[in-house]
């Protein structure tokens, strides 16, 4: 089961067995909060199906959208070096998740170097994956920004037809645009050819046009 998320694609066998030992599956409705800012870590997730959405809440109230995390990826991997967690994680449809517990996976992160190594290598990653988003955030224009998490969600999925992890306001705010915005330049992206929107599914239509937007 674990061999589905990218954090582990790295591990052997005898890894999944250790991961295997110390999780447990958590099945949540939609709308679930997961954990809240001041819960114990118990540990982190694994999402096998549905999504779940990282968010924080400002002093005037509003929700800062952090991550989005969908079937394959893992959330709040940092709260096994926390007493408590710090944001909120939100279910946004009925999921299927795996918490591994933050005890058990610090003992194979101390006995296991090869473990350690892959951890520290994904962990990495993250890092370059983060600050390339803030670069994005400050630099290029929402229609830039949009087209360019297509064509990510469209290399991770690995077609020309994607699925929005979310709902498009809660895709919105992780990209740093209002709603509107958001939903005024995909009907731009559309006009010009380069996308279909139905629903949650988005039909590239020219990747070309897409590529050459994208910088």
């Amino acid at each position: 089961m674990f061999e589905q998320f990218r954090c582990f694609s790295n591990l052997t066998a005898e890894h999944f067995d250790q991961l295997r030992a110390i999780s447990e599956p958590v099945s949540v409705q939609k709308g679930t909060i997961v954990f809240a800012p001041g819960d114990e870590s118990r540990g982190f997730y694994a999402v096998s199906s549905g999504a779940v959405r990282l968010y924080r809440v400002s002093p005037g109230g509003r929700e800062i959208t952090l991550a989005i995390a969908d079937g394959g990826n893992t959330l709040a991997e940092a709260s096994i070096f926390s007493g408590k967690y710090h944001c909120y994680a939100q279910t946004l449809k009925d999921s299927t998740l795996w918490r591994i517990n933050k005890d058990g996976f610090l003992e194979i992160l101390r006995k296991d170097a090869r473990f350690a190594c892959a951890w520290i290598r994904f962990l990495s990653l993250e890092v370059i994956d983060l600050r390339q988003r803030m670069e994005e955030l400050s630099i290029k224009t929402p229609k830039a920004r949009i087209i360019s998490y297509i064509l990510l969600l469209s290399e991770i999925q690995n077609h020309d037809s994607v699925t929005l992890p979310a709902h498009r306001k809660s895709i919105a705010t992780l990209l740093g645009m209002t709603h509107e915005t958001f939903y005024r330049t995909a009907r731009e992206l559309e006009i010009e050819g380069m996308v279909r929107f139905d629903g949650q599914r988005i039909e590239i239509m020219s990747r070309t046009l897409l590529e050459q937007c994208a910088d």
